[in-house]
């Protein structure tokens, strides 16, 4: 590494996080900003405090039996504290590193820094979304954990582990994703073209995964409880894949239900 090449690194070193996130934002043409999510803190986090709590609990207990003459329970009790307190270290390391990270959401796009990686930048009309949880017909997810990818190579995976407020941002991204692209996948669909999702596909016609081909008039539910896509096919019900395989899982969905329930003129 050159002398020159030594200062020029330095110099990035020295740059904002917040001048970087701009520079990226003017980059993708993402807009105005709107809104920024900062990693869960110390004091925040409920699973920290639930590992503390449960391990306190459990020390203390340990105590009151070696007090009473129960040494062997004592220590017993006392190793099983050091599970969650293992647990709480690894956590409040991971809140550590993760400080400076932030979650941006601009009108056409976002932002996303995590310590030690280049800031990363998404554009609404191009990115590909993957959820590994996703609320579906009933009941609350139980986190929120999306994998984004991007034409030019970008490639971000975050969660509500990492960043609070999951649901709002969770919400948000999908939704953005959904209004902007559904449209155009509405458009190829009509056109009679064939609309791919990973390993599964749709047209007019019908649902295509793999080498099968399922007609719209022969589904009669499409159900993703559970984290898992099922078609109920002549009253029998076949399995495809996890949600979290599917690209843009929202457009797949409502671009489905509208060709089961409605077949496109």
């Amino acid at each position: 590494m050159t002398e020159h090449d030594v200062s020029e690194t330095r110099e990035r070193r020295t740059v904002p996080l917040t001048q970087l996130i701009h520079l990226m934002s003017e980059y993708q043409k993402l807009g105005a900003h709107r809104q920024t999510f900062l990693p869960v803190g110390a004091a925040s986090d409920t699973l920290l405090r639930g590992f503390i709590i449960v391990t306190g609990g459990l020390a203390i207990l340990g105590i009151i039996c070696v007090a009473v003459g129960a040494v062997p329970g004592g220590i017993a009790i006392g190793l099983l504290a050091a599970v969650p307190g293992a647990f709480a270290l690894w956590r409040g390391q991971l809140n550590r590193q993760n400080r400076s990270s932030r979650l941006d959401l601009f009108d056409f796009g976002m932002t996303i820094y995590r310590a030690g990686e280049r800031v990363q930048g998404f554009r609404w009309d191009t990115a590909e979304v993957r959820q590994r949880v996703v609320a579906f017909q009933s009941g609350p997810p139980s986190e929120y954990a999306l994998e984004m990818t991007g034409p030019d190579g970008a490639h971000a995976i975050f969660d509500d582990i990492l960043f609070g407020e999951g649901p709002e941002w969770g919400k948000a991204i999908q939704s953005a994703i959904t209004a902007t692209q559904l449209p155009r996948a509405v458009t190829a669909i009509d056109n009679g073209e064939t609309v791919h999702f990973g390993e599964v596909a749709l047209n007019l016609d019908a649902l295509l995964h793999l080498d099968q081909s399922y007609p719209w008039e022969r589904i009669q539910l499409i159900d993703a409880r559970g984290g898992l896509v099922r078609i109920k096919v002549d009253g029998r019900w076949h399995s495809l894949m996890p949600v979290a395989n599917i690209p843009n899982f929202y457009i797949f969905n409502e671009l489905a239900e509208r060709l089961r329930v409605t077949p496109f003129d």
